[in-house]
């Protein structure tokens, strides 16, 4: 939900449990996800003083000045979360949250903008009827917004409505852990798919070449859902500009293992 992203970091010890005499792959595992705004690393483009910006764990708004969201205000919200459930390893993907941009075109020239903020997410997961507690792992994503002038002609991106607003995502693409002794990936899917913009779509959101993200159109509401999965083999990043993958970026192979006992 980089929703550009920075990598990710461990947030707790791995999980340590006596071992089953004979450890077997887990097929299912219970899982819990959580999202919110991180309000301290929140910034903002400066504009005219009948404007400003206003940020909370789960909405970020901005534009006129004790105004509404939807009617000259813009925002970016997080919803469904926490999130919980339960995945098979190898099955199908869960929703995960939710991102959620009001790009409203009447917050008028010069105002106040949202520049970037951070989400810290975290995924807790254990073996599904193990009744061990959840392991943590947080994870703190970066996102750079630009808000676009509404001026045809103007536009870095291709846009039906002058200008598309700019979303840049970015993190670690690859996750995986280990637990008795088997090895499980954990990925989020975005959709829409992210995508890699073009060099001038980056440079307009503050971004190197080969940023990805997306963009939304003025006086839309664009919801941009996160799905988890968790397989046994490492899945493959498709071609750019196709559906981009999101994973936890756990450093190192052994991130999360199950100390075996004699």
């Amino acid at each position: 939900m980089s929703f550009s992203f920075a990598k990710l970091g461990v947030a707790a010890a791995a999980f340590a449990a006596v071992s089953a005499a004979s450890a077997a792959q887990v097929t299912q595992w219970d899982f819990q996800v959580d999202s919110a705004f991180d309000v301290g690393a929140t910034t903002y483009a400066p504009g005219r003083a009948t404007s400003d910006g206003m940020a909370g764990p789960q909405e970020i708004s901005w534009g006129v000045t004790g105004g509404s969201v939807g009617v000259n205000r813009s925002a970016l919200r997080i919803s469904n979360t926490p999130n919980s459930g339960v995945l098979t390893t190898d099955g199908a993907s869960m929703m995960a949250n939710t991102y959620t941009h009001i790009n409203n075109g009447n917050i008028g020239g010069n105002s106040v903008s949202l520049r970037s903020t951070q989400i810290d997410a975290q995924l807790q997961l254990r073996p599904t009827g193990s009744g061990l507690p959840f392991q943590g792992f947080t994870a703190p994503y970066t996102i750079n917004f630009s808000e676009t002038p509404n001026e045809a002609g103007t536009c870095a991106a291709v846009s039906a409505v002058p200008c598309d607003d700019i979303f840049v995502i970015s993190g670690s693409l690859n996750a995986e852990f280990v637990y008795d002794g088997f090895q499980y990936f954990v990925s989020f899917f975005a959709a829409p798919d992210l995508a890699t913009l073009d060099p001038e779509v980056c440079a307009a959101a503050g971004a190197g070449t080969g940023c990805m993200g997306f963009t939304t159109q003025e006086f839309q509401t664009t919801n941009v859902n996160f799905n988890l999965v968790i397989t046994s083999e490492a899945i493959q990043v498709p071609e750019p500009g196709s559906l981009a993958l999101l994973g936890l970026g756990l450093v190192g192979v052994a991130v999360l293992r199950r100390r075996k006992q004699a």
